[in-house]
């Protein structure tokens, strides 16, 4: 009888699926909770779908492809894991292949994927005919040994629950269109977003920070948290008629005061190598590179 089988994702598998994702990629911050929320909340023209991979019952590998809904170019997404102790046995593969097998159903032009930066990570890339496009750096930083900061005349400084999700879904359009990367996330509707990011059940609305000029949003900084003492500040913009006056370092800073008092330990980010911008605010605050992903494409 065979030990390994690869099968479709369930709902019930997302517990060991986080656990799995948690270990293939360490600064990953997620949870089971926000796995089954992203799966509820996915709308059908993403034609999102799971593989599992198990070795004598055991999920050892995951896998996921889509379409990119939140861009109007439409590109396809696949990303597979394995466990390091079951590599080298063809299930990351078999599991490839699945995605690879759904995107083509699908039409897709480009397919876009990650990876660790480990060798054996890029040559599997590289052998299924990926090329590297990116390389998205990962800092971290203590928030404990950030100090606060008063916000300077004229300039508020709020948690999101108590703003208008309008206001700042319209400043977070307008912030991500000033992103590098390959795909712009350039169409989001109000109701997805509301979703994807403000009823993220790992999203800290408390925590998270804007600052506000004559009672508008201007620049912000969005916090998620999971289980173990850490968070990732997912995303910080600031509107395009507010550059140069500090304002997303000043609201960084004020989601990682409160992330401290929430007793996250650690705080990670995530930012293209060509963002100077946002990597010398990260700087400022002490962020320091602890990894990276590579970003691939194909064709």
């Amino acid at each position: 009888m065979l030990r390994s089988m690869v099968r479709e994702g369930r709902r019930e598998d997302f517990g060991s699926a986080t656990e799995l994702l948690n270990r293939v990629w360490p600064y990953r911050v997620g949870s089971a909770r926000g796995l089954r929320h992203a799966a509820d909340a996915e709308p059908p023209n993403a034609h999102r779908r799971y593989w599992a991979a198990e070795d004598d019952g055991k999920l050892v590998g995951w896998a996921t492809a889509a379409i990119e809904d939140q861009s109007n170019e439409r590109p396809g997404f696949l990303q597979a894991s394995v466990a390091p102790e079951s590599r080298k046995a063809g299930l990351g593969t078999a599991l490839l292949e699945r995605c690879e097998a759904h995107l083509a159903g699908l039409r897709v032009a480009t397919v876009l994927s990650f990876t660790t930066p480990e060798d054996a990570s890029q040559t599997f890339a590289t052998k299924h005919g990926f090329r590297h496009t990116s390389t998205t750096r990962i800092s971290g930083v203590d928030p404990r040994t950030i100090e606060p900061r008063d916000a300077p005349p004229g300039v508020d400084l709020r948690p999101l629950a108590v703003l208008d999700p309008r206001k700042v879904y319209e400043l977070d359009a307008e912030a991500m269109l000033d992103v590098p990367g390959e795909v712009a996330m350039d169409d989001v509707s109000f109701e997805q977003w509301l979703e994807d990011y403000w009823r993220d059940p790992d999203t800290d609305l408390d925590a998270s920070v804007a600052a506000l000029i004559d009672d508008r949003p201007v620049a912000f900084s969005h916090l998620r948290t999971a289980p173990g003492g850490r968070a990732v500040t997912e995303m910080t913009g600031t509107l395009r008629d507010y550059p140069g006056r500090g304002l997303a370092l000043l609201a960084k800073r004020a989601t990682l005061v409160n992330a401290a008092k929430c007793g996250v330990e650690l705080v990670s980010t995530e930012n293209d190598e060509t963002n100077g911008p946002m990597l010398r605010v990260n700087e400022k605050l002490g962020y320091r590179p602890i990894g990276s992903t590579l970003r691939w494409s194909r064709p």
